[in-house]
């Protein structure tokens, strides 16, 4: 079957986003906590460029070392104190604890350049930091106090990008104000003025959180401490690699930002120079974290993985190498790029497995957090006992600087992590990785010369149907837009089969009955998990793959993923078992697109017209946790599936619909054609 290649995003809005952003306290709310988010990034280079001005008049060891220190305790709160830091954050009042926190760094950071002394700027950064554990716990759980029960997913992923999306702008205006700077004040003083526009930042955030109403705290909060996850261990041998792969990426990443200040000074850029290269880093870290789940969309994300990580490596030792401020800022970039798309890719990796905590990034998370800490710590003072070193190359000179060594150093660590981590998880043993690579660039996935006849054969005989599935709440419009969907298809040629779950075969009828009957009681859950996966085994067998074999298009209202919401998050039983008996059932076919349609519970039961059935009948509790497992499960698989607000009108959804089932369509030509002609058929209009 024929493919369009890597899957895109789909142009429709990500689910719930304009629903908050139609909240008015939840806005405010999230311009307050950006605003905040601002200061905070903001706060980092300001400080360390505040010592490095303080020791201006020492050695290049003992710059290094005061920067890195600053680093040091800008990071020992988020990896030593973060439970306490969740612990006293659930005691307090949401809406004052921020305001305070706000208020507390501006007076702090305003002291800085009062004081001008480097001991205050030490302790300062560690306040700073601890204010910001308590912060970052709060700021990630308050949004969804204002939102309702459907949209809190939607509302802690929108905190969370508040939180971070700041990072660059923060980079970008430290330049911007360094080079004011160095054309307005004196080089004792140039560092002064990014601290005042810090203290400012966090006024106004001060300000915006006063003028919000009451915060309801109804969010738990729970911060788990890195430490004990990281000596507590993955449970898995493929987080173990994931692990390596997070820490050899984190290496990089941390190297670069903990002698980027003195290592830019050595170029000759000073403050402005050390924010180029923070603004490269962090726009890179964007793009990254954005390319990563979407490129080469047919290629391994293990293998994905490790060759980012291998490629931060290798720009790494670019940067530790080139003497031009201009190239280091811009291969720094490419470095962000692959770092990212190395973190969003674990991100992936990881939707698959199991973790050792209740939140799925906390293991890598806390490589993340202990391994930057590490490197803070152990690079400037390596950097300085390396020292300078001048080389005569005949045709000129090269001064190999201390910090260039220890980049270079991080480099080589960094590339041995990630070449260990590429073997550790690699999925793919035995394939050449330059013809796997290739293929993935022309949208399709490598088939050893082995195996390219029996390829052909099966994808000509078993593999030229394509799966939809549409999934949803009752009343959603599943029915009506299967409907829809496959009237279309069979109008564009193509041989269509529409089919439902419970009840598509004779067995399936009599299991629909006992399923849905309101007169079934005493059904435990187990046991009608287990029915619909007889139903589900008996549809596959006899309706789904013989039309897949021919060259069908199978379109299917409700599948697996309605069991893994309704029985698993809907009725609270495990989800993983779930979905291992499912898969046993169906032999682990899985759709090629899931239509999800999303609407309130409430909205969709108002829908039904005739009487409500024995899964209708449940609770609105009941229906709210499915719907919130529907959310989950598309948030685990982005590129399966479709969402959309099903409250939208039809004719839109249709045409939605219509445009992704495009991007999956096979050519419409009968299979045996090619074989009957022993040629391409020509196609006409």
């Amino acid at each position: 079957m024929t493919r369009t290649g890597a899957t895109r995003p789909h142009p429709a809005a990500p689910p719930g986003v304009s629903s908050l952003a139609s909240i008015r306290p939840f806005r405010r709310l999230w311009i307050a906590l950006s605003v905040s988010g601002l200061g905070h990034w903001l706060s980092v280079p300001a400080l360390t460029a505040m010592a490095a001005t303080l020791t201006r008049d020492d050695d290049a060891a003992a710059r290094a070392q005061a920067v890195g220190g600053v680093l040091v305790a800008l990071l020992v709160p988020a990896v030593l104190l973060a439970p306490f830091a969740g612990t006293l954050a659930s005691r307090l009042d949401r809406r004052l604890t921020l305001l305070v926190a706000d208020a507390l760094r501006f007076v702090i950071v305003l002291s800085v350049p009062l004081l001008d002394a480097l001991p205050w700027t030490f302790a300062a950064a560690f306040l700073v930091a601890c204010v910001s554990v308590v912060w970052s716990a709060v700021a990630a759980t308050a949004p969804a106090g204002l939102v309702p029960d459907e949209l809190r997913p939607a509302a802690r992923h929108s905190a969370a990008r508040a939180m971070c999306w700041p990072a660059p702008v923060a980079a970008v205006v430290f330049a911007f104000v360094a080079l004011i700077a160095k054309g307005t004040f004196g080089e004792g003083d140039r560092a002064d003025l990014a601290l005042y526009v810090t203290a400012g930042v966090f006024l106004v955030a001060t300000a915006g959180v006063a003028a919000l109403g009451e915060v309801p705290g109804t969010e738990p909060i729970g911060t788990p401490s890195p430490l004990r996850i990281l000596f507590q261990g993955p449970r898995q041998q493929d987080v173990r690699g994931l692990g390596l792969a997070v820490a050899g990426v984190s290496l990089a990443a941390g190297a670069v930002v903990a002698v980027a200040r003195v290592h830019t000074g050595h170029l000759g850029g000073g403050d402005a120079g050390y924010g180029a290269v923070l603004t490269g880093l962090t726009v890179g870290l964007g793009f990254g974290l954005f390319l990563g789940p979407r490129v080469l969309g047919p290629f391994s994300r293990r293998r994905l993985l490790g060759l980012a990580v291998i490629a931060a490596a290798l720009a790494l030792v670019v940067v530790s190498l080139v003497q031009n401020l201009v190239v280091v800022a811009f291969v720094t970039a490419f470095l962000g790029v692959a770092a990212g798309a190395a973190w969003s890719t674990a991100a992936v990796v990881l939707a698959g497995d199991e973790p050792s905590e209740d939140r799925p990034d906390a293991f890598p998370r806390s490589v993340a957090l202990v391994t930057a800490l590490v490197v803070v710590a152990a690079v400037p003072p390596l950097a300085g006992v390396i020292g300078s070193r001048h080389y005569d190359l005949g045709d000129g000179d090269y001064d190999f600087q201390g910090t260039g060594a220890a980049l270079l150093i991080a480099a080589l660590l960094a590339l041995l992590a990630g070449l260990v981590a590429f073997r550790r998880l690699d999925d793919r043993h035995g394939v050449p990785l330059v013809a796997d690579l290739r293929a993935a660039l022309h949208g399709r996935v490598y088939t050893p010369p082995e195996q390219a006849v029996v390829e052909d054969r099966r994808v000509a005989r078993r593999e030229r149907g394509v799966f939809i599935a549409f999934e949803g709440g009752e009343g959603a419009g599943k029915t009506t837009q299967a409907r829809l969907a496959a009237i279309w298809l069979r109008d564009h040629g193509y041989d269509v089969i529409t089919t439902q779950e419970p009840g598509a075969t004779k067995i399936g009828m009599r299991l629909r009955a006992m399923l849905l009957d309101r007169e079934t009681t005493g059904l435990s859950s187990r046991a009608e998990t287990l029915l619909y996966a007889a139903d589900r085994a008996d549809h596959v067998a006899n309706v789904i793959r013989p039309a897949m074999e021919r060259g069908a298009i199978v379109v299917s209202d409700r599948y697996v993923d309605s069991s893994l919401a309704y029985q698993g998050y809907g009725r609270e039983q495990p989800v993983e078992e779930i979905a291992r008996v499912n898969a046993w059932a169906t032999g682990g076919l899985v759709p090629d697109l899931t239509v999800l349609l999303e609407v309130p519970p409430q909205t969709g039961l108002g829908r039904l017209s005739a009487p409500a059935d024995r899964i209708e009948s449940e609770p609105n509790e009941f229906h709210e946790r499915v719907r919130a497992g529907f959310h989950a499960l598309a948030e685990a698989e982005p590129e399966r599936y479709l969402v959309l607000d099903a409250s939208r009108p039809q004719g839109e959804l249709s045409r939605e619909i219509q445009y992704r089932i495009r991007e999956i369509l096979p050519d419409p030509i009968p299979a045996g054609t090619e074989d009957v002609t022993s040629t391409f058929p020509i196609i006409t209009d």
